[in-house]
Formats: C-alpha cells, structure tokens, sequence
C-alpha cells in the first residue's frame, strides 16, 4: 500500500483554477510516482477555506475515470500566518510498497523545503 502526498496553490477561487491545478497536481503524482490508475483506491483532499467554488476531487474522477475511487474533502486547520488558496492531497494506492515522490507545486512547496524538484 502507498500513501503519497500533494500540494498546489491557486490563483483565484474559481471552478476553472480549481479544475485546472488539481488535474496539473494528480497528473505530476501519477508520473512521478508511476501509478497505476487501477490500483488508487482512495484520495483524501483537504483545501483552505478560501476555496468554495468546486470540489478538487470532481475534477479529477471525471478526467481519470475514477468512478470507484473513493474521494473525500475537508476543510484544512486553520493556523495562523499559513498558506491561502490551497489543495492538498493524499493518494492511496494498493500498490507494492515502495519508495514514493511527494509533489509540492507552486506557492505549496514552501510546504516542504525538504523536498527539492517536485
């Protein structure tokens, strides 16, 4: 089983910023990461609260044919000074164990300085 983690920012709360940087995020885990589609048996997203115009996981069942993929959402703690306009991520796969690439992109790699090249 993987656990892998993601993050984007977005510009600007709508359904087409928000559509566009989840597929741009969920693309760059699955090729880093060589994930088979039919093995993601569950995504976890959480997003700030800056962000209400559309559900990120909607986009992304629909562009990757994930119909039986199970897809929550929640809203991100609040804590001060913390990053706005934010998608985060956790993918599940039912794959063999192995060494993962989590993918920060945009303003969200301030969210992990430890990792370079997302």
């Amino acid at each position: 089983m993987l656990s892998i983690r993601g993050a984007i920012t977005i510009e600007e709360n709508t359904r087409e910023d928000i559509e566009k940087n989840s597929i741009e995020l969920m693309k760059r885990i699955i090729e880093k990461n060589n994930l088979e589609l039919c093995k993601i048996k569950a995504l976890i997203f959480s997003c700030t609260k800056d962000i209400t115009k559309a559900y990120p996981g909607a986009f992304i069942r629909k562009k990757f044919q994930l119909n039986k993929v199970s897809i929550m959402h929640f809203n991100e703690m609040e804590v001060e000074s913390s990053l706005n306009m934010c998608i985060r991520v956790t993918v599940i796969s039912d794959e063999e164990e192995r060494d993962v690439h989590f993918v920060y992109l945009k303003n969200a790699e301030i969210l992990r300085l430890d990792i370079k090249d997302s």
